[in-house]
């Protein structure tokens, strides 16, 4: 019966985290939306803006068309929202309302530009504009990351799909606000200021990392061709021949500011060249809305089978209760009862006593001596696992950072290593110190310096996936071995982690608090002939990025993330 029960109600669980799933992701992908209007609402203004007066007539219109789309958007989510009748959502309605008066302000300052004469525009106010609509996809950026958290607590499952699309989502925020960088220079007809170079610069090299992290997060769904298909049209319209028209921009920019282009003629171009991005976020949260109605579905079934299957087994297990209740004798089933008690391991039961000095006498006897020498096993048998237990632990795990000791990460190391070289698959091996970390033992002691050096292993098991080896290989030194990722994916990891140490505020227990950094050295298999090698070759990087003032990453290799012409 408690078997049955446990299964219904796995079942039931099951089925219960499909049906509250859907609409999670059903309005995960309505808030989606409303980021892609915002951010597309952008290139209408823009095209506004370097209009004259008496040619504005059809940019207006088209402006007005994307504002339309953009308030439709988000009366949708925010009826979607309030028909849960969940107090969950109010913070999420207030973040929407918050979005709508932050994109009045905006607008309204477009509309104030537009009403001048071109000749009137000047170029700081036109920036303003766009950064005022940059800024309300920030404020509503917060309402997406607790929609894709609704999704993740729903079915955990769903994790990367909802990564990938929230991550899509974003890199075509930033494609736009990379366009978005020439607005005010080519309707000012002026090179790019020394703060734009470097927006374009940050925005792009952004854009080049989310299209990696995306590509490692749908590893999983390759299976499906049209998710290969999507990334392909986004490698070769946005990273092909979008790249390469914003580099022409760029290298004008950079010298005589004649761009040849007006701002419209921009959009006209470089817009297209976006769409392949929401393709592909539409494309995985349709797959990911696929795969909950799915798996509903499945266990809307298996929760039937199960019922009925527990309904005939319910009544199989009387039918038999009866029959033995009817046709053997109690001392016998008092002794059955005994014996699968025992075989359960239930040795609570009580065993009864018998007045008289017969076989049945000597049978409940004989389970009395039975009983105890089983309860002896069984306390052995856990004594002894116990041991082992802690032996393996002890062994295995540094005492302090409870991650992996140096002994046992070259024993699963070399078996990842193994598997690397004979296959030749992709390997990284990124090794990290912390900077200055004798100077916080001098400074705070011992035991704040053994603080620091669990807070950063925290981070290190924040960042790390469930196949990455993660140890703690010298005093502050740490070691990670992630395998299937290549160089650039390495590179990337550490910089993450890098970052993630240096923002963290350590916090000492007399309540001091520290700022960290760390160096790193990061190194990929290139035919090396044992793990030793790899190591070595990432330990000489480390070193140069001490040697180069410390809080850096440095690859085995030079690799260039993004080229500009």
């Amino acid at each position: 019966m408690t078997l049955i029960g446990k299964i219904v109600d796995g079942e039931w669980t099951t089925y219960q985290r499909g049906r509250n799933s859907i609409p999670a992701i059903k309005q995960f992908q309505l808030a989606l939306r409303v980021e892609e209007k915002l951010s597309a609402e952008r290139g209408p203004n823009n095209i506004l803006l370097g209009q004259n007066l008496s040619d504005s007539a059809d940019a207006r219109a088209k402006l007005a068309q994307a504002r339309a789309a953009t308030d439709q958007s988000l009366s949708i989510l925010l009826q979607a929202m309030r028909s849960q009748e969940d107090l969950w959502f109010t913070p999420l309605i207030a973040n929407v309302k918050a979005t709508t008066l932050n994109l009045a302000l905006a607008r309204q300052q477009v509309d104030l530009l537009a009403a001048k004469p071109k000749s009137e525009r000047d170029a700081d106010s036109v920036s303003v504009s766009v950064e005022m609509m940059v800024a309300t996809v920030e404020i509503f950026s917060s309402t997406i990351g607790s929609l894709s958290n609704r999704v993740i607590l729903a079915d955990p499952q769903f994790h990367d799909g909802v990564e990938s699309a929230q991550l899509s989502s974003r890199l075509r925020d930033i494609a736009g606000q990379v366009g978005s960088t020439f607005t005010a220079p080519v309707i000012a007809k002026r090179p790019l200021t020394p703060q734009e170079i470097y927006a374009f610069a940050r925005l792009t090299g952004q854009a080049d990392q989310l299209y990696s992290v995306i590509e490692l997060e749908l590893r999983s769904y390759y299976k499906n061709p049209a998710f290969k298909i999507a990334l392909d049209n986004i490698r070769t319209h946005y990273f092909g021949d979008g790249v390469d028209f914003l580099n022409g921009l760029f290298a004008a920019g950079r010298t005589s500011g004649n761009y040849g282009l007006s701002s419209g003629d921009i959009a006209a171009i470089y817009v297209p060249m976006m769409s392949s991005i929401p393709e592909l976020r539409e494309l995985i949260v349709a797959e990911l809305i696929q795969e909950a109605e799915s798996r509903n579905q499945r266990a809307g079934y298996f929760l039937l089978a199960t019922i009925l299957l527990g309904i005939v087994a319910i009544g199989i297990f009387v039918m038999l209760i009866r029959l033995i209740r009817q046709r053997v004798l109690r001392p016998i089933l008092d002794a059955t009862e005994l014996f699968v008690s025992f075989a359960n391991e239930r040795f609570e039961t009580a065993i009864p006593e018998h007045l008289y000095n017969d076989e049945i006498g000597e049978m409940l006897r004989a389970i009395r001596v039975l009983k105890a020498h089983s309860l002896d096993k069984i306390r052995l048998e856990k004594e002894r696992e116990e041991l082992i237990k802690r032996l393996r632990a002890s062994s295995d795990t540094d005492f302090l950072t409870g991650l992996l000791n140096r002994r046992a990460f070259y024993a699963q190391g070399e078996q990842q290593f193994g598997i690397t070289r004979r296959y030749q698959r992709q390997m990284v091996v990124i090794l990290m110190d912390v900077d200055h970390f004798k100077a916080v033992n001098d400074m705070h002691g011992h035991q704040a310096g053994d603080r620091v050096l669990c807070d950063v292993a925290e981070l290190c098991r924040h960042e790390r996936r469930k196949v990455d080896l993660l140890a703690r290989y010298g005093g502050e030194e740490f070691l990670l071995l992630l395998p299937e990722i290549d160089l650039l994916q390495g590179i990337a990891v550490a910089e993450k982690l890098r970052a993630a140490i240096d923002a963290h505020l350590f916090q000492l227990d007399d309540g001091v608090v520290l700022k960290i950094s760390a160096s790193f050295g990061v190194a990929s298999f290139e035919d090396d002939d044992n793990l030793e090698s790899l190591i070595a070759r990432a330990d000489q990087k480390l070193y140069a990025a001490k040697n180069a003032g410390r809080n850096k990453v440095m690859p085995a290799r030079q690799v260039n993330e993004f080229v500009v012409a």
